[in-house]
């Protein structure tokens, strides 16, 4: 577990599947931007399994508050063969927790325990370009705007172009420091 000062950072656990499934297919809270994906407990469950949601070419963790609730998840995951490093995801669950700062903190840490942990170059985020508010979390936390894939993808029949920022090595906080 990484323990901020408002939230913390953990693995998914077997006893989360039920509650992560419910909270990831819920259609009415997934906001504008979260492209919407059906998961199903079996494949979950199966997923969790095999590698627990954490693996060298992707993972999820969830964000917990200071209740012990999960709020959110912050993910990991390969982009490209050839980019030595990884795209990061993020999701605030409930519209009654965004805007709270959690995903500032949890990408904050998220980045600085991925630089510390794998022998990568570069981590980015990639988002929709009329997500204001991500837009915000990535500058604040650090990172770099480096341009606009047009017609990136389609969220519920719109197509989508996303906007890239990037971090590198060098730019990241060291863990410690944020603890």
């Amino acid at each position: 577990m990484i323990k901020g000062k408002r939230i913390s950072l953990r693995l998914l656990k077997e006893d989360d599947l039920e509650t992560f499934v419910a909270l990831t297919n819920n259609t009415g809270e997934n906001g504008d931007h979260f492209p919407y994906i059906v998961r199903t407990l079996t494949a979950t469950k199966k997923q969790f399994n095999e590698d627990g949601f954490f693996s060298k070419d992707g993972g999820r963790m969830m964000i917990i508050d200071h209740h012990n609730e999960i709020v959110g998840a912050i993910s990991y995951f390969k982009n490209a063969i050839y980019v030595e490093g990884y795209e990061i995801g993020y999701q605030i669950f409930k519209g009654e927790n965004r805007g709270r700062g959690y995903v500032s903190e949890a990408l904050k840490l998220f980045s600085a325990f991925l630089f510390e942990h794998y022998p990568i170059q570069r981590l980015q985020i990639c988002m929709e370009k009329d997500n204001l508010a991500s837009q915000a979390v990535a500058k604040k936390c650090g990172f770099t705007y480096e341009g606009c894939m047009r017609n990136a993808w389609t969220v519920g029949g719109r197509i989508i172009s996303n906007q890239v920022y990037s971090m590198i090595r060098e730019e990241a906080p060291k863990l410690k420091d944020l603890l």
